[in-house]
């Protein structure tokens, strides 16, 4: 089978996703790489379409678009491509650069990892990817900084081959995290590359062993968290197999064993021992801990007490104070963070620093709400002397979140009609707690026009509930149900959902102009600037607001702690600091863009916003930071305002982007 550039593959998905006429930029910024890099490589493209009577066609001053002359063979070329990529998708696509090869070199030693005498060495390495001892050498420098976050290291020998190691327990969870639940595009798993690493009867014996068990003990589990569990426990197995286990000291053990989660962890490994004939019960511990960590618990009465309702209240005066937003008198989110940090903190007491797939969403779209849960981990640090991850903060990030569409903070609410409401079931694929956002988001949004009845997960749609109800908003697909009253809309809709819901529902909105030219500065737009990394970045820019008198020494100090609780790249190469808290009235953003970019933390950055929003202000934030997100990062703004560097070229097409959405 033909070995394919990943790149390649990338850009002709590109043009397969947007059928009209693209240009180069908005292709680099899709791909992650420059213009310059994207004409080579559509040059080298071209030359394997050909063979398919196929070609990327390029019009001076227009852009590019995919021509195929011959559908046939054009197909029969991505089913080979798709063949490649679900049949050992780690050997038949080739890395293109230095990022992906990075990847691609760290996934294979953590496979090994789970492989019983399967030796990987230096040569096959660079056998496989066509690399130099020396490009090899330079990777694993890399690598070893990657992997050092996780608390591991890389051992070279003669008998093992190159191989991780480290405590078991990180260990468990780097492959987990970085293999099986990474964000990278560079593969998408199907059934049969897992089975390229597990046994078949593996896989199924073990799901069917949990499935029973957490029906049977009554756990509550989202899919995602069930998916989770699932691979913990194939690679329990794996490692296992190989004398690996995670060891617990006596307090632990005994917390562990009180809980009812122990009861079930108990009936899974005896399951499971019986049904492969081996001997698991040294892992007993390890399955309760992460059966605790995935537990979702249900709110039945907002007026009961939970174990962190204090700690809860704490933060929410902290919000207060610091923020001047009161949401005291919200149970709903009081009872919600309370039983989220009943699993959060066994999570962080474990230093199981979980994934949350939805933590760049949750940051772009929920960027208020983020900040609270940024304070609320700052309180819980102070309180418990525990440090809570930035994936831990994301999940806080849902009930601030669902907590602000409540209260109406935000300010495109629409006014109440007198007409009878359309009845709406709610299907949400990712828990209680995004359901409960997604719920929110959708009553602020169409409250007048729109009851929501029932939310409810995938499996308890049928029949019964598609006759009680006039609408059904769905984020999974119901393949088992054809109806026009289900309408698919993202688990974090966007504009063209809300257009799609209008159309059914015959509803419009509209949004309260703002003038930009009043909150980005034309006296803090810097360009060209030789910088080399974000601490000088965020000096200069900071030094020259507090000169302007827009913030004083106080500001300036909590913009460098916030950037250490967590960063504020966004990827797209931008960055947007911003202070966590601020008493100075005046409102103001700062633009930089470097003459390079620049290593901010772990991704690229060109471009620069530091923002200056005061305490009264907080309430167009949103608007503002949405905006700005929609402009650079979705409409490719932010390579426009690297090329041409211009103020006033960049408020115009902010403006653009509200006229358009609007």
């Amino acid at each position: 089978m033909e070995n394919y550039n990943k790149r390649w593959i990338a850009i002709l998905y590109y043009f397969l996703d947007h059928k009209d006429i693209a240009n180069g930029d908005k292709i680099a910024l899709s791909v992650g790489v420059s213009s310059r890099t994207i004409r080579n490589d559509i040059k080298e493209l071209n030359t394997l379409l050909v063979q398919y009577d196929a070609e990327i066609v390029s019009e001076i001053g227009i852009g590019y678009f995919l021509k195929i002359n011959d559908n046939q063979k054009f197909q029969n070329f991505l089913e080979e491509i798709k063949a490649a990529e679900r049949f050992r998708p780690l050997k038949n696509i080739v890395p293109s650069n230095a990022d992906e090869r990075i990847w691609y070199i760290t996934s294979q030693l953590l496979i090994h990892s789970l492989k019983e005498k399967d030796l990987l060495t230096t040569d096959m390495l660079e056998e496989q990817l066509f690399i130099s001892d020396s490009t090899l050498h330079k990777d694993l420098q890399i690598i070893k900084t990657i992997l050092k976050e996780y608390g591991l290291k890389i051992s070279n020998t003669k008998q093992d081959g190159l191989h991780i190691v480290g405590d078991e327990a990180k260990i468990r969870f780097c492959i987990s995290q970085y293999v099986f639940n990474a964000k990278s595009n560079v593969i998408q798993y199907s059934q049969a590359f897992y089975e390229d690493i597990f046994d078949h009867r593996d896989i199924e014996i073990i799901k069917n062993i949990l499935t029973n068990a957490i029906i049977q003990y009554d756990l509550k589990l989202t899919d995602i968290a069930f998916k989770n569990l699932n691979i913990h426990t194939l690679i329990m197995l794996k490692r296992s197999k190989g004398k690996q286990h995670v060891m617990y000291n006596h307090e632990d053990i005994q917390m562990l064993k009180s809980s009812k989660e122990y009861q079930c962890a108990y009936a899974i490994i005896t399951n499971i021992s019986k049904e492969l004939g081996i001997s698991l019960m040294n892992e007993i511990f390890y399955l309760s801990q992460h059966l605790i960590a995935s537990q979702k618990f249900f709110i039945e009465n907002v007026d009961d007490d939970y174990q962190y309702k204090d700690i809860v209240i704490h933060i929410l005066e902290e919000i207060k104070e610091t923020m001047h937003i009161d949401l005291a008198d919200d149970l709903q989110l009081i009872n919600g963070l309370a039983m989220h940090l009943n699993t959060a903190m066994q999570r962080v007491h474990f230093d199981m620093n979980i994934r949350n797939e939805f933590i760049d969403i949750l940051k772009n779209s929920y960027p208020l709400a983020f900040e609270l849960a940024t304070i609320a981990g700052r309180t819980i640090e102070k309180s418990y002397a525990l440090l809570l991850r930035e994936a831990e903060i994301g999940f806080l990030t849902i009930h601030f979140g669902a907590s602000l569409e409540r209260k109406g903070f935000h300010n495109d609410a629409q006014p109440q009609q007198s007409h009878p409401r359309i009845k709406v079931a709610l299907v949400c694929i990712a828990g209680v707690a995004m359901a409960l956002l997604l719920k929110e988001k959708l009553i602020r949004k169409f409250g007048d026009v729109l009851e929501i009845v029932r939310t409810s997960p995938a499996q308890q749609v049928d029949e019964a509930l598609l006759n009680a109800v006039d609408l059904i908003l769905t984020t999974v697909d119901l393949s088992n149900l054809h109806s026009n009253k289900i309408i698919k809309i993202g688990l974090f809709p966007d504009e063209d959902d809300f257009k799609m819901i209008s159309q059914v529902i015959q509803k419009d909105s509209e949004a309260e102009a703002i003038d930009y030219t009043t909150i980005f500065r034309k006296e803090l737009f810097f360009t060209k600037q030789q910088l080399h990394d974000k601490y000088e970045v965020i000096e200069f820019m900071a030094n020259a607001m507090m000169k302007k008198g827009y913030i004083d020494e106080a500001v300036k100090a909590s913009i460098f702690k916030r950037e250490e609780i967590s960063t504020t790249e966004m990827g797209g190469l931008i960055a947007i600091p911003h202070a966590m808290l601020n008493d100075i009235e005046r409102f103001a953003v700062s633009i930089m863009v470097l003459k390079k970019p620049i290593l901010w933390d772990k991704q690229k950055v060109q471009v620069i916003f530091l923002l200056n929003i005061p305490k009264k202000k907080y309430q167009i934030w949103e608007r503002v930071f949405k905006t700005l997100y929609h402009n650079l990062i979705l409409n490719a703004g932010v390579n426009k305002l690297i090329k041409h560097q211009n103020y006033e070229q960049f408020i115009a097409d902010m403006q653009l982007n509200v006229d358009t959405d609007g």
